[in-house]
């Protein structure tokens, strides 16, 4: 995928931080809570054998629950992040003749430290530097027979933080990641663009898009599995329902295309989340 297809699709993100007026450590529940929709699954039967949840099912329910929480360090010239996602659910499958009847939708658990180091300060109160981050994904368990993903992976590039409303996070980043996954691991090289665009219409409602894009250029092994490229976004509605509760109508996109298929796989969820957010 080339970079003029990737703008024509909006397609970019990166995880998005909260913005703090004063520094001191921040305890950050930032969503625990369920998500509930529908899901329709491209090409899923080329992808049966992937490692990746979201193209190697045909699933049409999905039910998960969610957990992000972070310990945030603010300071004048830094800032300093360390956090803990995961998600799980489980659907039903239609369409699989042979096949289980019911299987993993959801399955990630990813650890990460992020560093920022503050150079330029602009007028929305966000702040830009370079950054490095270091995260290992992994899964609770493997699923239909594909292998349980295991990946430490770290960034190196220049990111903006802090935003409060409009463009609140930006980044542009090298790549660098170790597979273990298979017996012999692999080592990619990949480069990755993203952001996060938020606007608030009032103290209840506000909406927000959220997206990456991730290339790979080189492979120290030849794994069919392995993709040549992924996308993501997210288009949310974020509705607040009392003090640190609230309600998000939400449409995400999956794609991605391995070595081997000359077919992407692409993953389409509507749905709705229902969640807990709190900052210490």
């Amino acid at each position: 995928m080339k970079l003029y297809q990737l703008v024509a699709l909006m397609s970019i993100y990166p995880v998005m931080v909260q913005a703090y007026d004063t520094s001191g450590l921040y305890i950050n529940f930032k969503r625990v809570g369920f998500d509930l929709g529908t899901a329709k699954v491209s090409n899923y039967r080329e992808y049966e054998g992937s490692p990746n949840t979201e193209i190697n099912q045909n699933t049409q329910g999905v039910l998960k629950g969610v957990f992000d929480f972070a310990f945030e360090y603010e300071q004048p010239k830094y800032r300093w992040d360390n956090s803990v996602y995961a998600e799980y659910g489980k659907s039903k499958i239609h369409g699989n003749p042979g096949r289980k009847s019911h299987t993993e939708n959801a399955d990630k658990m990813l650890l990460a430290t992020d560093y920022t180091y503050k150079i330029w300060h602009f007028n929305n109160n966000s702040d830009m530097g370079p950054y490095a981050n270091l995260a290992y994904q992994t899964e609770f368990t493997s699923d239909s027979g594909a292998k349980r993903q295991k990946i430490a992976r770290s960034f190196q590039g220049i990111k903006l933080i802090n935003g409060t409303k409009n463009i609140t996070d930006f980044h542009l980043a090298m790549v660098e990641e170790v597979d273990f996954t298979y017996k012999d691991s692999n080592t990619k090289t990949a480069w990755e663009i993203g952001f996060t665009y938020k606007y608030p219409f009032n103290d209840t409602y506000r909406f927000e898009f959220e997206t990456y894009y991730r290339d790979y250029l080189s492979y120290s092994r030849d794994n069919n599995s392995d993709f040549r490229y992924e996308v993501f976004a997210i288009a949310k509605l974020n509705i607040k329902t009392g003090k640190d509760f609230f309600v998000e109508p939400y449409m995400s996109y999956f794609r991605a295309k391995d070595r081997e298929n000359k077919k992407a796989g692409s993953n389409v969820v509507f749905g709705i989340a229902v969640a807990y957010s709190e900052i210490f």
